[in-house]
């Protein structure tokens, strides 16, 4: 009885299913309501909803000028050691967006 018991919390323990992965048009909505961070070696940071973004990494031949064509990667913390979010997390930490107390 007791071992059945054992059993029983193991299998209930690992047969919760995580939570799915956003799609692709989530992550690019949320990209467009995020707000900017501070860089992070050099490179734009924006915090969503959903994800942290960080600007693609730019080669010789390209340019970031054009900002509406910047490539942006998701950085999602199911992909990410928890050293990396916490980088994240400091670099938008003074920069979050704060509600207005205008009367």
């Amino acid at each position: 009885m007791f071992f059945g018991l054992i059993f029983l919390a193991a299998t209930a323990a690992t047969s919760i299913p995580a939570a799915p992965e956003p799609t692709a048009d989530a992550l690019q909505s949320d990209l467009q309501t995020a707000f900017s961070c501070k860089d992070i070696d050099g490179r734009k940071v924006w915090k969503g909803g959903l994800a942290y973004y960080i600007q693609s990494f730019i080669y010789d031949d390209e340019t970031s000028d054009d900002a509406a064509n910047m490539a942006t990667d998701a950085v999602l913390p199911a992909d990410n050691s928890r050293e990396t979010m916490q980088e994240f997390e400091q670099a938008c930490l003074t920069m979050a967006p704060t509600a207005s107390t205008d009367n």
